[in-house]
């Protein structure tokens, strides 16, 4: 990892944000680059005045920020505030784009994507959606597989920003019809199902790049949301990989709803990683 890009926009939710990205910079030795965007739609004497102001801000955190806050390279500018991250990103070849969370707009979320969802959707690159307070190296990390690219580029991309953690990984094996038929965790059909999963599972290993040091996928009976949540408490995971858009090809813009749930509302620090062709 050589290039973190953190945005912010000066809010609590963007500074944890900010100090996760200064700390993983100085753990990796990465350059840090922090970006606040003035949306050019305002009145442009308004945004004038909002982008003299933000810059001294963001600034003078930075200057306060332990964890080589000095060191970071902080830019203000005017812009569509997606389409300009996007932009900055691909501009400096940045390996991972690190955000804050969505502000809550209950009405306008039910009718629409958040931000945070267009920016991981849009972005070819791993995404880091920061909600805990960032005073500590990660220390486990939950992966749910489903045996795709995308699932290996969350694995990767898991060891570059915890290198000391450990990964947990895990693939809900869910019965269909589970509910008429009663057929559930030991049934024949779970037995075969699992059987599929673990061929499924050795054939991805031999083709993807995972993290040297990754311990068996576990292959569970049950809905993925069901599983997850069994799986988290278990493990006490401070950070969760996710590979989004696993499914198909043929739906390049989709995040998979699975994904785009935790995107909305994450139960900890959630790290995802598209697929890389």
């Amino acid at each position: 990892m050589k290039k973190i890009l953190v945005a912010t926009d000066l809010s609590e939710r963007s500074d944890r944000a900010v100090r996760r990205a200064l700390r993983l910079a100085a753990l990796s030795g990465a350059e840090c680059h922090v970006l606040f965007v003035v949306d050019d739609s305002l009145p442009q004497d308004i945004a004038q005045t909002l982008l003299k102001d933000a810059g001294l801000r963001l600034r003078r955190f930075l200057d306060a920020a332990p964890g080589g806050g000095a060191a970071a390279q902080d830019t203000a500018v005017l812009g569509d505030p997606i389409t300009t991250v996007c932009d900055k990103a691909a501009e400096l070849g940045a390996d991972l784009v690190v955000l804050g969370l969505h502000r809550p707009r209950p009405f306008l979320d039910a009718l629409r994507e958040t931000t945070m969802e267009r920016l991981v959707r849009l972005l070819r690159l791993p995404v880091l959606l920061v909600r805990d307070p960032a005073d500590h190296d990660y220390q486990s990390v939950l992966a749910a597989v489903s045996f795709s690219p995308a699932c290996a580029a969350a694995l990767r991309a898991a060891r570059w920003v915890a290198p000391s953690a450990r990964i947990s990984a895990f693939h809900a094996n869910l019965i269909p019809f589970a509910g008429f038929t009663g057929e559930g965790p030991g049934s024949a059909t779970a037995r075969q199902m699992a059987r599929e999963a673990e061929a499924a599972c050795e054939e991805w290993a031999g083709s993807e790049a995972l993290p040297a040091d990754l311990a068996e996928v576990e292959i569970v009976t049950g809905s993925l949301g069901q599983v997850f949540e069994r799986q988290l408490r278990t493990t006490g995971a401070d950070l969760v990989a996710l590979g989004a858009h696993t499914r198909s090809v043929y739906l390049a813009s989709s995040l998979g709803s699975f994904a785009a749930e935790l995107i909305r509302n994450p139960p900890t620090d959630l790290l995802i990683a598209r697929r890389v062709r």
